[in-house]
């Protein structure tokens, strides 16, 4: 049994959501251990080093404009490399350039006289980023978008057939992983809004760059990789410690469990919690290949809009961030939804083919079947699969949002399902856990108003004594946290008032 510290708190999983937990109790004197069962930080935001290349867990990029994760990081020591705020539409043989003519005006011609979509729909595009520039992240999720797939609201906007297929199915596809444009329109204003206010990015050394930045800000011994933890161990008065894959046990005031949602699942029902997390995965697989040249040439996204496509997108990520590989170029290409699951052969034989009608498309071979041989002389670096990718956003999906606390006292969920899938709701779901934790853990803690990172109505967290009983007369757990949302009352005011005066007569 390991005795090292009576207020300990042990985070499961280094991904984005836990280190920023771990970052926040840190700084705040905590005492933080983080257990990684990989061998290396970083969750799903990870690079490798193949063949001369460096290769991320999948294809991502991060928008400086995400406000609670650039808290958490120098951004100008990632060296971040920029795309263009643009994206080549492929569709029936013709590549067009759409870009943000506002940010880069270098785009605005090429945008107005492209096909991709009429002209029309290019001014409701305008109006559409004027809209959300008055919107704050608040509004983005209020109700009346949250409730509303982004297809129908596009609809809505007057945005027509060809535009949806063309331009936003492709498009959003990519950055949703949801081609049907099913999601709700709350998770498409707010990545259109931090398209919008500001750049999109990958660090010159891979997006691990970013967890690893993250992870630079803790002590090396407070960081633990390569330790698989089996089960969280309780007694009546909550959490106690952790029992780890090898037999060993670790003691802990509070385990906050920081793994993507199937783990998470196993994890609290060894504490017996259920949670309730999303159940419906998005898949995305990337195939990363070496070419003799830049085949989709250029810093913007690659859209490939045929309705058949098993590609979605693609780039040479090497234009982006030339310092991803020095023997050549590289490009990505990812697939989604169904077409992420099929086997390595058949994803390989159709990205070679899509690749090279893209690349003849733009323009790189006229009449002759040289850009064709030269894909099948690519060579194939790695495929990437993320089958936890992101998790299904339908619309009224965040009426159902988790809590971060489980209902074992001290323990806690540290998660992007508490906002969105994105490198920003990891870091807002890490924020919480950590703010939670240590407002949970204080001396004279008596029922406090906990300033969420979420926009969310105010959260409070009440102590109880098991002495005190509700109005029907069940006993309280003698270390409780009971969540109180304005708009979200217990059925009975009474059993508000008896939560409020027990916290107060609490014996510290």
């Amino acid at each position: 049994m390991d005795h090292a510290s009576k207020d300990r708190v042990i985070i499961v999983g280094a991904g984005v959501a836990g280190l920023t937990c771990a970052i926040a109790l840190h700084r705040a004197g905590r005492d933080v251990l983080m257990l990684e069962a990989q061998d290396d930080v970083g969750g799903r935001v990870r690079s490798s080093r193949i063949d001369g290349a460096t290769i991320d867990h999948g294809f991502q990029v991060m928008f400086t404009a995400y406000p609670t994760l650039r808290q958490y990081l120098d951004l100008p020591a990632l060296a971040l490399r920029r795309f263009d705020p643009a994206a080549r539409i492929v569709r029936n043989g013709k590549a067009s350039l759409v870009g943000d003519g506002l940010r880069d005006s270098g785009l605005l011609v090429d945008t107005l006289m492209s096909g991709a979509f009429p002209f029309a729909d290019k001014v409701r595009l305008l109006a559409l980023r004027t809209f959300v520039n008055t919107l704050s992240i608040d509004d983005c999720f209020s109700a009346r978008f949250a409730n509303q797939s982004t297809r129908n609201f596009l609809v809505s906007r007057g945005f027509q057939a060809e535009t949806l297929d063309g331009f936003f199915a492709p498009f959003y596809g990519g950055i949703l992983l949801d081609r049907t444009l099913s999601t709700s329109a709350s998770v498409l204003l707010f990545t259109f809004k931090m398209l919008a206010e500001g750049d999109t990015v990958i660090p010159a050394g891979g997006m691990g760059a970013i967890t690893a930045a993250l992870a630079a800000n803790l002590p090396r011994e407070r960081v633990r990789v390569g330790v698989r933890v089996a089960a969280v161990r309780t007694n009546p008065d909550g959490v106690h410690s952790v029992s780890l894959a090898d037999g060993s046990v670790l003691d802990a005031r509070h385990v906050v469990i920081a793994t993507d949602a199937p783990m998470a699942v196993q994890l609290a029902r060894t504490a017996g919690v259920t949670l309730s997390e999303p159940s419906q995965a998005l898949d995305c697989t990337t195939l990363w290949y070496r070419a003799e040249r830049a085949l989709l040439p250029g810093k913007a996204l690659w859209l490939n809009a045929a309705a058949d496509a098993v590609i979605s997108h693609a780039v040479t990520i090497t234009d982006v961030a030339p310092e991803y590989s020095e023997a050549g170029p590289v490009i990505s290409a990812t697939a989604v939804g169904a077409s992420a699951t099929l086997p390595d052969e058949d994803l390989d034989a159709a990205a070679r083919t899509e690749i090279a009608s893209m690349s003849q498309a733009g323009g790189m071979s006229v009449g002759t079947d040289d850009v064709a041989r030269e894909v099948q002389r690519m060579t194939r670096l790695a495929v990437s699969r993320v089958p936890f990718a992101q998790f299904a956003q339908p619309p009224g999906a965040r009426a159902q949002q988790p809590s971060t606390a489980c209902g074992v006292p001290g323990l806690w969920r540290a998660s992007e399902t508490f906002h969105s899938s994105s490198l920003e709701g990891a870091a807002r779901g890490g924020t919480a856990a950590a703010h939670a934790t240590s407002l949970r853990n204080s001396p004279s803690h008596t029922g406090h108003t906990c300033t969420s990172p979420f926009s969310e109505p105010p959260v409070v967290w009440v102590d109880a004594l098991s002495s005190t009983r509700s109005p029907m007369g069940i006993p309280f757990v003698r270390w409780c946290a009971i969540r109180l949302r304005y708009g979200r009352a217990p059925a009975s005011s009474s059993y508000r008032a008896t939560c409020s005066r027990s916290a107060m007569s609490r014996t510290p």
